[in-house]
């Protein structure tokens, strides 16, 4: 007997590797720029190449999950991570190589991001399904703080080329294991009734997991209709445009931008503690406490998911975002005072605000978009839509990577983050009549 709860687990160690993998160009740049004589222009390539794979492979995961299932996907999900660290194990003195594994990795995080989620909401009873569908993000923070530890305690210890191929030997072993258990695991009992009629295989999934005889009994009824009405699986995107699924869709890419304008793949402690002129000692200990907060905050969410609501608590996490990104920018909106002007007060309120614009991220916008997304739409619809809204959250956070840098000379530091706030504000206004909670609603 799988239960969901280790279902939930073994999914999202598609998360794992992915944190893990942020976590090494974020914080790992430097040495690998050194090994392979790269320079930021190079990182730029690398963060465009990611991301152009991940919009790519996350497009066609959604379809792959309705036509063989969600179970092999994820698995090739696995592979693909696994083949990527061992290109950029070999890469210690050739960009070339490291340029292949990141095109890897970038399919690896487009079919993670899309299919699990997708996979543990089907998998999940509707009682604790924002706690288990909530997870994966739990594990991306989890994955960017080992990584950022194991990369301060290599970079300190070992030499720079072994410590380079140590770096991402680590991730292969959660992606084999995630490789091989996803052919072992039972399939979503959904796609089972609703692609190949197996009714009472996906019913002894279901008795065998958290789910009650009343939910089985519904969900097992009105799946058994849908498969009566939808003669065969096809594909939805031109229907997502159309009402009755084009308020959802709408819903879906919204929220899906407000989690990628707050991702902290742009928001970085460097720049800000560079500008305090802080020791290098006292940064590393900053950005592990940071990343701490977040992994706690993700922690909270978790537990809180199904009692709170994933609407309310999006709602609250976006409200909380937007006040701390306020005070984050208010007090650097004159970039070119002289570095002593920002000491002081103005010092402790930035760098609290930072760890309150990564707690509050985490505490509702970061796992409550996993959330809603995999249960806003029928199974009709659920997995390409959820390929959609992954593919408008990886072309905002693209855009947004490359822009906010450009704004900074003419806005300052402070008007960027004024500027993201504003954006913010203007989504949550939009969510806030367009999200509707599903927490208390059976999947089908």
């Amino acid at each position: 007997m799988v239960k969901p709860a280790l279902l939930s687990t073994i999914a999202s160690l598609s998360f794992l590797v992915l944190g893990y993998d942020f976590a090494t160009y974020r914080y790992g740049w430097r040495l690998i720029a050194e090994n392979t004589g790269s320079g930021a222009r190079h990182l730029t390539i690398l963060v465009a190449v990611h991301h152009f794979a991940a919009i790519l492979s996350a497009t066609a995961a959604g379809v792959c999950a309705d036509f063989i299932g969600r179970r092999y996907p994820l698995a090739a999900a696995g592979a693909l991570f696994c083949v990527g660290n061992v290109f950029k194990c070999c890469a210690t003195r050739s960009y070339g190589i490291l340029l292949s594994g990141q095109l890897f990795a970038g399919l690896g995080a487009g079919v993670a991001l899309t299919v699990a989620p997708l996979y543990i909401a089907e998998q999940a009873p509707y009682s604790r399904r924002g706690q288990y569908t909530s997870l994966p993000e739990m594990w991306r923070n989890v994955g960017v703080l080992v990584g950022y530890l194991i990369f301060n305690k290599l970079a300190l210890t070992t030499p720079d080329r072994i410590a380079q191929t140590w770096f991402f030997v680590i991730p292969i072993v959660p992606s084999i294991l995630l490789t091989i258990a996803m052919v072992v695991m039972p399939e979503s009992p959904h796609w089972l009734i609703i692609a190949r009629m197996r009714v009472d295989e996906a019913k002894q999934i279901m008795e065998r997991g958290e789910k009650s005889a009343a939910e089985i009994d519904r969900i097992g009824f009105q799946m058994e209709y849908l498969a009566d009405h939808v003669p065969s699986l096809r594909f939805v995107w031109k229907d997502l445009v159309r009402p009755p699924l084009r308020h959802i869709a709408t819903s879906i890419a919204l929220v899906q931008a407000l989690r990628h304008l707050g991702v902290d793949s742009y928001l970085k402690l460097e720049s800000l503690l560079t500008l305090y002129q802080v020791e290098e000692k006292l940064l590393t200990k900053a950005n592990g406490a940071v990343l701490l907060v977040k992994a706690i905050c993700a922690m909270i969410s978790v537990r809180v998911a199904d009692k709170a609501g994933s609407r309310f608590l999006l709602l609250v996490s976006t409200v909380l975002t937007v006040l701390f990104l306020l005070m984050f920018g208010l007090p650097l909106t004159d970039l070119h005072s002289p570095p002593q002007v920002y000491h002081g007060s103005t010092k402790v309120l930035s760098l609290a605000a930072f760890g309150g614009i990564m707690g509050s991220f985490e505490f509702g916008l970061g796992p409550m978009v996993l959330v809603y997304t995999s249960e806003a739409f029928l199974y009709r619809a659920r997995a390409q839509g959820v390929s959609f809204g992954v593919v408008v959250g990886q072309i905002v956070e693209v855009c947004m990577y490359f822009v906010l840098g450009r704004l900074i000379a003419p806005l300052g530091i402070g008007g960027v983050y004024v500027l993201l706030a504003g954006l913010m504000a203007l989504g949550l206004v939009f969510c806030w009549r367009t999200v509707k909670d599903k927490a208390e609603e059976i999947l089908v």
